[in-house]
């Protein structure tokens, strides 16, 4: 199977198989954790339920944006590549190294 056949058939998930090591992501995790058993302390149970689902809808949201800026990213990718091979075209003719140089290309 293809990256993009299984990016396109979600079946590759990296929110759920990558952890940050950004030392701002792991203090921020700590800090969370904390907080959600303070929150467990402190609230009766219907609250902290509530609480929990709050972060839920939330974490739903934050995971439908990632989609979003990843598809945004590959389809600029996708446009750059066809540029960089229209440019590469233009400059070197169809089947030509890009590598090869002339007098006029200096590369």
């Amino acid at each position: 199977m293809t990256m993009t056949k299984a990016i396109f058939e979600g079946k590759v998930y990296p929110s759920e198989q990558v952890v940050s090591d950004n030392p701002e992501y792991r203090e921020a995790s700590k800090k969370s954790d904390q907080m959600m058993r303070k929150l467990e302390k402190d609230l009766d149970k219907s609250e902290y339920e509530m609480v929990e689902e709050v972060l839920d809808e939330q974490a739903i949201m934050s995971d439908c944006q990632n989609l979003e800026f990843f598809k945004c990213g590959l389809a600029i990718g996708m446009v750059l590549r066809e540029e960089s091979e229209e440019m590469l075209k233009r400059l070197y003719g169809v089947g030509c190294s890009c590598v090869k140089t002339t007098e006029e290309n200096p590369v």
